[in-house]
């Protein structure tokens, strides 16, 4: 079957990581302060990648992928205090976001302003190509997550979840729908995350 590092192979492009990727991001809660709700917890955050692969050609070509994740949500948790420390949480994180992909293919003399206005002129293709894919998801995830008071201004937490994503439509750089998309390519998936957060913590 075709996939997305299936197509980069065939151009000579490293592939993308199969085992995971490493986001990074950031985010803060509130455990609300009101009679019958003191086990309701509401954050939010955001997180994303951008890995990038590339392949220089005998002909001196630069080709380059780049795949990106960017999201941000609300979660809602129910809180139970296990002690002074620890405590135990579950619930879900709603979220949006996008994937996008972009390709590039340079020779050696592009990045002169001459010859990028140039190419608008030419008749036949030119070898300076740039491309921006991009589609948008709405996720769900449901998790459960160990948290700790490190101390009285630091809390630290691990979450894992499962990331149920429905995904939209995949556009091409002037919001151009993008037809035969590649199965697979989505926002999907099991993930785990660890947080730190600095603040004024009462219990």
């Amino acid at each position: 079957a075709t996939t997305l590092n299936s197509q980069m192979e065939e151009l000579g492009i490293p592939a993308f990581p199969t085992d995971g990727f490493l986001t990074l991001g950031g985010g803060g809660f509130l455990d609300l302060p009101i009679k019958g709700f003191y086990w309701l917890r509401v954050g939010g955050s955001g997180t994303g990648f951008t890995y990038e692969r590339q392949f220089t050609t005998t002909e001196n070509i630069k080709k380059t992928a780049y795949y990106s994740y960017g999201s941000g949500g609300v979660s809602f948790e129910y809180v139970k205090h296990l002690g002074k420390t620890f405590e135990f949480t579950g619930g879900l994180y709603l979220s949006t976001g996008t994937l996008s992909i972009q390709l590039y293919q340079n020779t050696a003399d592009y990045g002169n302003w001459n010859v990028i206005f140039a190419e608008l002129g030419l008749s036949s293709p030119s070898e300076n190509i740039s491309r921006k894919l991009s589609m948008r998801f709405y996720s769900v995830q449901p998790m459960v997550g160990v948290g700790a008071f490190i101390t009285s201004f630091m809390y630290a937490k691990v979450n894992a979840g499962y990331l149920f994503a429905t995904n939209g439509n995949w556009y091409v750089d002037n919001e151009t729908p993008v037809t035969n998309v590649p199965a697979g390519i989505d926002a999907k998936g099991f993930n785990v995350n660890f947080g730190l957060n600095f603040g004024l913590f009462t219990k």
